[in-house]
């Protein structure tokens, strides 16, 4: 080698691995993971783009393979080196340096560095002060540095300089010298002279280079802007130790000092500095031997250290071949050397190299080249990994195949195992006991990765949630955050989620069901249609005998492990107290559809009756205010007189809803109406209070997406199917999203080149949004806010969102939750904890970031707990939760047709719910169809007729809840009770009804109510009249008894479907029709009063 020998060769200046070869096209540095190409609603797959003509695009980047392990990092302080020094993980104070060079006949004292700022804990990325350097007089020189002891002495290495000034001849010559029989003395002594002469040289020389060093530790730049440049910003769980990915061009990942095993350190310095731990950053005598020989004409060899190797990199100096490079590299070897302990300045130098696979830092090699945690490195990995430093193109390594010569990079590694030997840090037998390792095939090459796991809906590079919340609380934008080679002074960030790694796990522990089902070759390859091997997300899903993609259901440990593998669930875990999102299950894919996000929202059903309980208790209702719980139940706000259609059931005028399948007329408290989930008290509160009373108090608790489909006309009149998302806004506005086309007619995509569902889309003065004449919106350059209830009380959302039917997200559930656990306060849902730059320094949010506050009182906070404390369901094991929690179950029924184009019967359902809270985390749970929404789902007996939240949803809650709470030493706190004076004991809702029922539940509870009081007077007249008496209006006169006495008539209306029908759904202002995506019941759920609520 020319380049001095022991010389670190640069990366490739795009970040990608580089060499003679590729294989198969891994590696290439692409995002870590894709969402394929199959139409799937889950976290393994995502649909493309779609096309005004229909679906279509350009498929999504491939997967790469996760990164093993989990890394970790922090953050140290790190000032000027002293005698000694205190390193670990968090914090390391080094003090101040001072030392000492006699240079010739001359001494004194210099002073170098100072106090520096905190930094962390490597060489080149700690802040540091101005040093200042003592002048010195040139002869023969002994310099040497006052340097921490970083590692600990070894025998045999005594740190020791050059030795001192080399004191001349005896005087002139003498008689003995004259002697003329002495001529071998005179050869002697003339070969004496001529080794002189060399010394003399020598010394000359290595004055020279001090005069020089002198000089250039003037002129080197201070490295206190040597910071973790380029590298990529990395994402750890709320632990701070374990990674959970990273975002950025290149795979930089940066060990913390202490952190470097043994194994890698004596590999290091056995192969390329074996005087590493003595010399003060020069080896005056490795470097006099090397430029001896340069100049007599010999092969170009090196007389670089370690240190000076570093300082090449920081200098960027690394291709230049130069005298002038190397006096260079030695003064800022020396600076570095009186500043730093070695331990720092080898773990700076290991994160800096660059090791071929794209990996920048041992760290990164680590992963890539064995898939091991550099803390499980052995020396025959070390040994391989550290040679590749001076050939990272390929040439050692296997994986590049047109490069790599086998024979140099066998007899390359045996050099460094044996230097292993020579140094002591191995014996002969334990180095026999090592053979050629064999590094893997399938690694990351991109600085981005873990976007193909669970939590990679909120870190993936295309679109993660994270990113958002960065820029909108941190004003930190991705190209900060990505760093690389065209961005050296972005990148390292350190960016703590909120995400608890226990919790976590057992949320997907408690989801995932394994991977989508694909058809697979003999050798066990996924394949296409065609049987060509292709990545999973592109192979041929094997279906169920409806149509339905299924899982491998390889984990035992899943709550739906019994239940049909088309089945799926999502869960989000939030802390009530702070907001943060302790827990995220969207799927195993974070490059799928997030069945937990807005992306991808579901009816919440009967869970969002404690909402409307919320609005009726906040008007002054209290919880034994009397409601009409009748079943069917006649709505006049359900009448469209001017088409002369219902709104759900019934036939007109006799627009009716219903309570799932119950036939009764019944009357029952507000507690009562909640716990067994009815749907007509709960639309009764949304028209005496405004639906849009009820979406803004779900706003402030939580609410933040709620999709709704309608149908629109264009300018020429053709009506046009579309679905809108709303997003709420904290000033008590919404705006409306959907997929869009712009004034060219190109539709409008996000990160992934898929539909955008959440473009800003034009709307008309009016607020109505609008559509082209191929029923597409338009996109808007920002979308425009419109007041809740602005245009009328049913604005944007119609009655029915009273029990659930416009869909939202499983993470606004588990916020409104969240706020109901936490006595009424609410506090946003966020991920991001902490967020530190590339310096370690702790980057604070913006002030008011994140929305709190009281939102409703507390006395309603606790009568909601109470309500739903009394409403649970069946655990997988029959066992109960030893604590206090409430909660409410909901199901919602399937709207689709069967493969033979038949209409679902109205007791399937497609979704199911249970959302509920312990003071200390809410969680909500939902169980859905992994191939559509609208599709039904089956019990654990694969029976569709028999799915309620309470055997289906409330078993995924209770198993994840259970799991955390296994992993959690959390106080069993208690709730604070029902508060019995809260509001008034109402009864408006039966006299709206046309009064109390005969024999009704109300009268019997309240006989002295003035309402009661005509009914039975009523009651005691036709009771008269039947028997042929008269009454008097007072009392019965008895008469002739009539036979003729018509019976009372059976309700003449015909029993409503629970499914709206075409004619009677999709106008403005009007539930929607059912549509397959998402499914859209018009009126009513399948609840009753046996299941809770269902």
């Amino acid at each position: 080698m020319s380049d001095y020998g022991y010389r670190p060769a640069p990366p490739p200046e795009d970040g990608r691995p580089r060499g003679g070869g590729q294989q198969g096209g891994r590696a290439q540095g692409n995002p870590s993971g894709n969402a394929g190409s199959g139409q799937s609603d889950y976290g393994w797959g995502g649909g493309q783009p779609q096309s005004p003509q229909g679906r279509g695009g350009a498929p999504r980047p491939r997967p790469q393979q996760q990164p093993y392990g989990t890394p970790a990092s922090g953050s140290a302080s790190v000032g000027r080196a002293s005698g000694s020094a205190s390193v670990g993980r968090g914090s390391a104070s080094v003090g101040r340096a001072s030392g000492s060079a006699s240079v010739g006949g001359a001494s004194g004292a210099a002073p170098v560095g100072g106090p520096g700022r905190t930094g962390r804990a490597s060489v080149g990325s700690a802040s540091v002060g101005s040093a200042s350097v003592g002048s010195a007089s040139v002869g023969s020189a002994s310099v040497t540095s006052a340097r921490p002891g970083g590692r600990e002495d070894r025998a045999g290495r005594a740190g020791s300089g050059p030795g001192g000034r080399r004191r001349a001849g005896k005087g002139p010559l003498g008689e003995a010298d004259l002697d003329p029989d002495t001529g071998k003395k005179k050869r002697k002594r003339l070969g004496r002279k001529m080794f002189a002469t060399f010394i003399a040289l020598g010394v000359l020389l290595v004055g020279a280079v001090t005069v020089t060093g002198a000089y250039f530790i003037q002129s080197a730049p201070q490295l206190e802007n040597v910071f973790r440049q380029g590298e990529s910003s990395a994402f750890y769980y709320a632990n701070g130790t374990t990674q959970a990915g990273a975002y950025g061009d290149t795979l930089r990942l940066q060990a913390e000092v202490g952190e470097i095993p043994e194994t890698v350190t004596d590999a290091l310095v056995s192969l390329e500095d074996r005087k590493f731990w003595d010399h003060g950053g020069v080896d005056y005598v490795r470097t006099m031997g090397a430029l001896v020989n340069n100049v007599t004409g010999g092969e170009t060899q090196g007389g670089s250290t370690i240190t000076q190797q570093y300082a090449g990199m920081v200098l960027e100096a690394r291709e230049e071949i130069s005298y002038d490079r190397k006096a260079r590299e030695a003064a800022m070897a020396m600076k570095m050397e009186s500043e730093y302990s070695k331990d720092e300045i080898i773990t700076a130098y290991l994160n800096m190299a660059y090791f071929g696979r794209g990996a920048y830092g041992i760290e990164a090699a680590a992963k890539n080249y064995f898939g091991v945690e550099l803390k499980d490195v052995t020396y025959d990995q070390a040994a391989f990994m550290v040679m590749q430093v001076k050939s990272p193109n390929g040439y050692y390594d296997p994986y590049y195949t047109d490069a790599y010569d086998e024979g140099a990079a066998q007899g390359r590694w045996n050099f460094a195992m044996n230097s292993l030997v020579e140094t002591g840090d191995l014996s002969q037998s334990e180095r026999d006991e090592f053979a050629y390792p064999t590094p893997i095939d399938e690694f990351n090459s991109s600085g981005s990765w873990g976007g193909n796991t669970d939590v990679g809906f909120l870190i993936n590079e295309l679109d993660g949630y994270v990113f958002d919340e960065l820029l909108d609380r941190y004003g930190i934008t991705r190209e900060m955050l990505k760093g690389g080679e065209d961005n050296p002074e972005g990148g390292g960030y350190t960016v703590t989620l909120t995400v608890d790694p226990e919790i976590q796990a057992a949320l997907k522990s408690t989801g995932s069901r394994g991977d989508i089902a694909v058809e697979t070759n003999e050798a066990g390859e996924p394949v296409d249609a065609d049987g060509a091997v292709v990545d999973a997300a592109q192979a041929e899903r094997i279906l169920t005998d409806e149509g339905y993609a299924q899982f491998v259901n390889s984990n035992e440990d899943a709550a739906l492990e019994k239940f049909p593998e088309y089945m799926m669930t999502a869960m989000v875990a939030i802390d009530p107290e702070t907001g943060a999102v302790l827990g995220y299950y969207g799927g195993d894919n974070g490059f799928g559809v997030d069945k937990a996000g807005a992306e991808s929202p579901h009816p919440p059903s009967s869970t969002f009756k404690m909402v409307t309980a919320a609005t009726a208790l906040e008007s002054g209702d209290s919880t034994e205010s009397w409601f009409n719980g009748s079943s069917p139940r006649q709505f006049d706000s359900l009448t469209l007189d001017d088409v002369e259609e219902c709104i759900g059931g019934g036939d007109y005028p006799d627009c009716t809803l219903r309570n799932g399948s119950q036939n009764s007329q019944v009357e029952m408290t507000l507690t009562d109406a909640v716990r067994k989930s009815k749907n007509t008290p709960m639309y009764s509160i949304a028209e005496q209070y405004d639906a849009s009373t009820i979406l803004d108090l779900a706003d402030q608790m939580g609410l933040s997406v709620m999709n709704q489909a309608r149908t629109i006309e264009d300018d020429e009149g053709t009506p046009h199917d579309v679905s809108i998302n709303y997003v709420m806004n904290d000033d008590g506005t919404y705006t409306q999203h959907g997929t869009a086309v712009d004034a060219e007619g190109n539709s409008v995509v996000d990160a992934s080149g898929n539909w955008d569902i959440y473009a800003d889309i034009q709307v008309d003065e009016n607020c109505n949004p609008i559509v082209n004449l191929d029923g597409l919106f338009l996109a808007a350059d920002e979308a425009v806010p419109c007041d809740i209830g602005g245009k009328n009380p049913t604005d944007p959302f119609y009655n029915h969102i009273a029990f659930g039917q416009y869909p939202t997200s499983v993470r606004d559930m588990a916020s409104i939750y969240a706020t109901i656990a936490n006595n009424g306060f609410y506090n946003e849902s966020h991920f991001v904890a902490e967020v530190k730059d590339n310096t370690g320094q702790v980057v604070e949010p913006f002030e008011g970031s994140l929305d709190s506050g009281q939102v409703i009182s507390e006395e309603t906070a606790r009568n909601l707990q109470w309500i739903g404390s009394e409403i649970s369901g069946e655990s997988a094991t029959g066992e109960e939760l030893d604590r206090d929690y409430f909660g409410k179950t909901g199901t919602w029924e399937a709207g689709g047709k069967d493969k033979d184009g038949e209409d679902y019967p109205d007791s399937y359902n497609a979704h199911a719910w249970y959302v509920g809270a312990i003071p200390q985390l809410s969680i909500a749970a939902w169980v859905g169809n992994l191939t559509s929404e609208s599709d039904p789902i089956a019990d654990v007996d694969d029976d569709p007729n028999n799915v309620f939240g309470s055997n289906t949803a409330y078993p995924v809650w209770f198993t994840a809840m259970d799991r955390v709470l296994d992993k959690k030493d959390w106080d069993k706190e208690e709730w604070d009770g029902r508060v019995e004076d809260q509001g008034n004991v109402t009864s408006w809702d039966i006299e709206n009804a046309g009064g109390p029922l005969e024999g009704g539940a109300f009268c019997a509870a309240k006989p002295d109510d003035a309402l009661c009081a005509g009914v039975q007077d009523e009651q005691a007249q036709q009771e008269c009249e039947a028997d042929g008496g008269t009454w008097d209006g007072e009392a019965c006169q008895e008469g002739e008894e009539d036979d003729d006495t018509e019976q009372p008539t059976s309700d003449p209306t015909d029993t409503p479907t629970d499914d709206s029908t075409d004619e009677e759904c999709g106008g403005f202002m009007q539930p929607p029709c059912d549509e397959e995506t998402p499914s859209e019941e018009g009126s009513t759920t399948p609840e009753d009063d046996e299941d809770n609520g269902g």
